[in-house]
């Protein structure tokens, strides 16, 4: 697996650049690990969605997975920094305060609903 022109050995060497083993990698993918290693050792390839969804993850031109050598080295990738991961955290605490207060207005309309449903149910009892 040591040829730079084949896919394999590019999903291979991008993930070690990465620091990731196989198996996390697989984890993201969301496949089976054995999977993964069969397509970093040729034995089976990757479909094109597979691919993209690997280079992303990789923080890899999909162009270098296929492409080899000839294209933009891996190790030049510098990533995401920190400011990028806290702004993402940041995002996230805003969203889950937003599903929480968003849970009680849903919570009071729901009560409310039951309100004016029992005052309908009541005046059509008295006529």
């Amino acid at each position: 697996m040591n040829n730079p022109t084949l896919v394999g050995y590019q999903i291979a060497k991008a993930r070690e650049a990465k620091g990731l083993s196989s198996l996390q990698l697989a984890q993201r993918v969301g496949i089976e690990e054995v999977t993964l290693l069969d397509w970093e050792s040729e034995r089976s390839s990757p479909r094109a969605n597979r691919l993209a969804q690997i280079a992303g993850i990789l923080g890899v031109p999909l162009a270098w997975l296929i492409a080899g050598e000839e294209a933009e080295d891996v190790t030049e990738y510098d990533g995401p920094d920190f400011k990028e991961t806290a702004s993402i955290e940041s995002r996230l605490e805003n969203a889950e305060q937003l599903i929480q207060q968003l849970s009680v207005v849903m919570d009071d309309l729901r009560g409310l609903t039951r309100r004016v449903q029992r005052e309908i149910d009541v005046s059509r009892d008295v006529i």
